[in-house]
């Protein structure tokens, strides 16, 4: 398994699967069972329902491409086909209470889905410039709630190649062992990455990492299938606001969603105007 890559995966793939995992789960109770493919070519079954690759992209993010993950996808898809089947054969989906969820979940779906049509073909144009004014205008927002640490990562697939590189670094810098490109077996490689402690994974790293000094090189670290070398290049404690141009993929992440929701503020407010709403004062009911 591939450190940097879970480092660069793995905060993503958390967060898409705990925000959709409830609107994945009421589509596999409004769909039922899938059917068996025409090809019969299928990544996993239940019974008479099927996971085709293509369901199998749908529900994840097709760049994770690492086993465990696709495996973990898989295993959890098995476990709500099982669930699935049951509360079918308990007769659960006659149930009002389910029924009532059901309606609820839709009227919500639908929301969500018309907001991100509308927020879609919102279209705004900015730069630089209003990137900087915003992250000067909040910047307590991009306080570090834990240590982070800008570093350099490199992982090979053999200790040996490993040594060699680190050797390299220690006569000719990092960026120049980089350039000579005198290197073999390199898995991945990652130059001026910032990180926060809690994306770096295994706990192992994050030990090393906490010991070193700024631009200090790290021994070698034998993971499950690879041998990393680390270099911070600079750390930023908690409570720390780190400098524009580490931080500005997040403070662009945060601008575009600030826009898009004054303008969803907005889209509410001309659809409060364009319909009759009445809300009862309880004294009159």
């Amino acid at each position: 398994m591939s450190l940097l890559f879970i480092i660069q995966n793995l905060k993503k793939h958390l967060w898409k699967r705990n925000n959709l995992y409830l609107v994945v789960f009421t589509a596999v109770l409004l769909t039922g069972c899938g059917e068996k493919p025409e090809n019969k070519k299928f990544v996993a079954r239940v019974n008479d329902s099927f996971l085709t690759q293509d369901d199998l992209d749908e529900i994840s993010d097709t760049s994770f491409k690492n086993n465990f993950y696709r495996s973990e996808i898989i295993r959890n898809w098995i476990d709500e086909e099982l669930l699935y089947q049951e509360a079918l054969n308990d007769g659960i989906i006659e149930d009002e209470d389910f029924n009532r969820i059901i309606n609820n979940s839709r009227k919500k779906l639908a929301a969500a889905m018309l907001l991100k049509k509308v927020t879609d073909q919102y279209e705004f144009t900015y730069n630089d410039s209003d990137l900087e004014e915003f992250y000067q205008t909040n910047k307590d927002e991009f306080k570090n709630k834990v240590d982070a640490f800008l570093m350099n990562i490199a992982e090979f697939s053999s200790e040996d190649k490993a040594i060699e590189f680190r050797a390299l670094v220690l006569e000719n810098e990092w960026q120049n062992a980089v350039d000579s490109k005198k290197y073999e077996d390199l898995l991945n490689k990652k130059e001026n990455v910032l990180l926060d402690e809690n994306e770096i994974y295994p706990l192992a790293v994050r030990s090393v990492l906490q010991e070193l000094y700024s631009n200090e090189l790290s021994i070698i670290i034998n993971t499950d299938s690879s041998y990393v070398i680390l270099q911070v290049i600079e750390k930023y404690p908690e409570g720390t606001i780190p400098p524009f141009n580490l931080i500005k993929t997040k403070i662009e992440r945060r601008f575009v969603s600030f826009e898009k929701r004054k303008f969803i503020n907005e889209y509410i407010k001309k659809l409060y105007a364009e319909n009759d709403i009445e809300v009862k004062n309880q004294d009159n009911k």
